[in-house]
C-alpha cells in the first residue's frame, strides 16, 4: 500500500506541475502579445514624432521664406538656412540612393 500511495502522491504532484506549466505558458503567451502590442504602439508613436518633426521643419522654412528680409543680414541668414536645408536634403537623397544600390 505504501508504494501505491507514494505513486499516487507523485502523480498528484505531476498533475499539479503540469497545471502550473499550462498556466505559465498561458501567461507567457499573453505577455508576448502585450509586448508586441506595446512595440507596435511605440513604432506608431515614433512615426508620428517623425512626421511632426518634418511638419515643424517645413513650418520653420515657410516662416523664414514668407516674410521679405528686412535687412541684408536677415537675407544672408535666410540664404544660409536654405543652403543648410538643401545640403541636408541632398545628403538624405544620397543615403537613400546608396541604400537602393546596396
Amino acid at each position: 500500500m505504501a508504494l501505491e500511495q507514494h505513486i499516487q502522491r507523485i502523480e498528484e504532484k505531476l498533475q499539479l506541475l503540469l497545471k502550473k506549466l499550462q498556466q505559465e505558458q498561458a501567461e507567457n503567451a499573453w505577455l508576448k502579445e502585450q509586448l508586441q502590442h506595446q512595440q507596435q504602439e511605440a513604432r506608431t508613436q515614433q512615426q508620428t514624432i517623425i512626421q511632426l518633426e518634418q511638419k515643424l521643419h517645413l513650418a520653420k522654412i515657410a516662416t523664414v521664406a514668407a516674410g521679405p528680409p528686412a535687412s541684408p543680414e536677415e537675407d544672408e541668414d535666410f540664404k544660409k538656412e536654405m543652403r543648410t536645408r538643401i545640403n541636408d536634403y541632398i545628403k538624405e537623397i544620397d543615403r537613400c540612393i546608396a541604400l537602393l544600390n546596396s
